[in-house]
């Protein structure tokens, strides 16, 4: 690191591989970041520790100079008096290619809102509950790239635009018409991390933390406002600093795309200890090809005003594998989606609907191909009420926190494991605990630790009875490889076009966060032109998947024979590269 100074006081100008921090007396509480002579940020020094009733306030900001600690690594530690907290701190460190940022509290304060770069939100047309533009930053990017999927199939944003990766509950109609907003349950939680752009330059902002710590739902990003930018997470009380408060560490990562920008991100998580990694081999027959038959009952329900859980049916699904195996479709792996229980919260079997599925997955074993169960994330329905997390009176989700839940959650994993011979389980509906400090449960566990609780428990159960089992999520967050064996791409809805490309970005972030192999999922609501481009891609992307055996879910429209044919030798060939058997039927 080289640093320079200015003046006759402590102005300075330090370099690293790809920018430059520029510090002036002029400016005393914020530096600037520039990016090979493009300015990116002003960033202040201090950023706020709310408490659950009150914004921090701080003052008397003292910064001193930076000090080397290496040749390629210098900090810089700020303090400050606190409204609300004791021996606050502000630790910079200064890499080669990497600026990370850390801050420190003593007290009782219960945390809420914690904040980088900012010290509050700042209002539409004023400061807000913030100190002002002095204390928040400001952004010289034109644009940034989320990991964040979306129902508009957006990547990329104006800075204007808020943003929040990660889990969260939407207001019910509050993103309505904000398509670009709506991603609860798609990619939840992506990697934390927003890619700010501004022409070929892209400098990566995320956050990172030791598992265990991640009691929030998500990176928030206010956009940029008319006092300034903040960035920040929301414990809601659920965290606690008896003994003192560091927060998630936030990283700057400096290329010239938003990919790099995003591998780097990961890397600098692994080489810190804030992710978590695979603890079972992944089997072949985890890549085998997938049908999936919720786009079937979807096509067929609507069209008969049902509800597609309705047509969830041993006979309805017995009936379309018996189609795939006349076409000579070589499916290896059958999920069974929504819905096949009772109750989402249960786990209990509809036998109505399903009074042999015993002997409907042996008889799929028997043919060389596994069955998946579709099951929604801590989903309250039909548990006692004791077993939920309580919001004002009324349950709004499992409470994996309670140790008789955990017990009947394992028990009925192993009764469909290993009595009824389920190979795993399709995790969705992943939506957040709402952002309230409020909620009654049996012990405080908040945000991304506690979906990855539920995801602990369904994975480590089922893997506890087979060893080869398999869990699909839509977790592609380096906190959850310790939980999940495929990623799956997500949904795609009606209007997107261009499928290959959008499903080709979703996977490209799955990998670079850690999984390998990847659900490629279904087109299954587009038109049947966008369907059978991304059908025949799929071979080339990850594991190939089929929604339908019929008609196309929101157009309906009919597949020609000929496709169905040509689908069955890519499968085929797909199978023979990668060294596969199973699924012929």
């Amino acid at each position: 690191m080289e640093m320079e100074f200015r003046g006759n006081g402590h102005s300075f100008r330090l370099a690293g591989a790809r920018y430059t921090v520029r510090y002036n007396e002029a400016d005393p509480f914020a530096i600037a970041v520039d990016q090979e002579g493009d300015s990116l940020f002003r960033l202040p020094l201090v950023s706020g520790l709310a408490s659950l009733t009150e914004e921090e306030r701080l003052t008397n900001i003292r910064t001193g100079l930076p000090a080397a600690v290496s040749e390629e690594r210098m900090e810089w530690t700020i303090y400050a008096d606190s409204s609300l907290w004791q021996n606050r701190r502000f630790v910079w460190t200064f890499e080669e290619n990497r600026i990370t940022y850390v801050h420190q509290a003593d007290g009782p304060c219960t945390p809420g809102r914690c904040y980088w770069f900012s010290n509050g939100i700042s209002g539409h047309y004023n400061a807000g509950n913030s100190q002002g533009l002095a204390f928040n930053a400001t952004l010289y990017a034109e644009s940034y790239f989320s990991p964040e999927i979306n129902h508009a199939n957006l990547f990329h944003f104006p800075v204007s635009m808020p943003q929040a990766v990660g889990i969260r509950k939407h207001a019910p109609g509050a993103d309505g018409d904000h398509p670009e907003r709506i991603s609860d349950g798609l990619f939840a939680p992506p990697p934390l991390v927003l890619s700010f752009m501004k022409g070929d330059k892209r400098a990566g902002i995320g956050l990172g933390t030791e598992p265990g710590g991640y009691m929030f739902n998500g990176l928030e990003y206010t956009g940029s406002r008319y006092a300034g930018a903040s960035f920040y997470v929301n414990y809601c009380g659920y965290h606690c600093a008896e003994r003192g408060f560091q927060s998630p560490a936030a990283a700057i990562h400096f290329g010239y795309s938003e990919y790099e920008n995003l591998a780097d991100y990961v890397a600098w998580l692994d080489v810190s200890g804030y992710t978590t990694q695979r603890r079972y081999p992944h089997a072949p027959w985890h890549r085998l090809p997938i049908f999936c038959g919720w786009a079937e009952q979807t096509a067929q329900a609507k069209q008969r005003g049902q509800p597609p859980k309705e047509w969830a049916t041993q006979e309805n699904y017995e009936r379309w594998i018996g189609m795939l195996e006349d076409r000579g479709l070589p499916v290896g792996t059958v999920v069974i989606d929504d819905k096949w229980q009772t109750a989402y919260g249960t786990l209990e079997i509809d036998e109505r609907k399903w009074p042999d599925m015993k002997g409907f997955i042996r008889r799929q074993h028997e043919k060389g191909r596994h069955v998946l169960l579709w099951t929604m994330t801590y989903h309250p329905e039909g548990l006692d009420g004791r077993l939920c997390v309580q919001d004002e009176g009324r349950p709004v989700a499992a409470d994996v926190t309670h140790p008789e839940y955990e017990q009947l959650l394992r028990e009925r994993i192993r009764y469909l494991v290993q009595e009824i011979g389920a190979d795993g389980f399709k995790k969705d509906g992943v939506g957040g605990l709402p952002n309230k400090p409020s909620l009654v449960m049996h012990r405080p566990l908040f945000g991304l630790e506690f979906l990855r609780r539920f995801q602990q428990i369904l994975y480590d159960e089922a893997h506890r009875w087979k060893a080869d089992a398999m869990i699909e999520t839509q977790t592609p967050n380096p906190l959850f490889r310790d939980c999940s064996d495929v990623l799956r791409l997500n949904d795609i809805h009606f209007g997107s076009r261009n499928v290959n490309e959008i499903m080709t970005r979703r996977a490209r972030i799955a990998r670079l966060a850690g999984w390998r192999l990847v659900d490629c999922d279904n087109a299954s609501s587009t038109c049947l032109e966008e369907w059978w481009s991304y059908m025949q891609f799929q071979v080339k992307l990850g594991i190939p998947s089929l929604y339908f055996v019929t008609q196309t879910e929101s157009t309906y429209e009919s597949v020609p024979g000929s496709y169905w044919g040509y689908l069955g030798q890519l499968w085929s060939d797909y199978m023979e590269q990668q060294g596969l058997q199973g699924g012929k039927g």
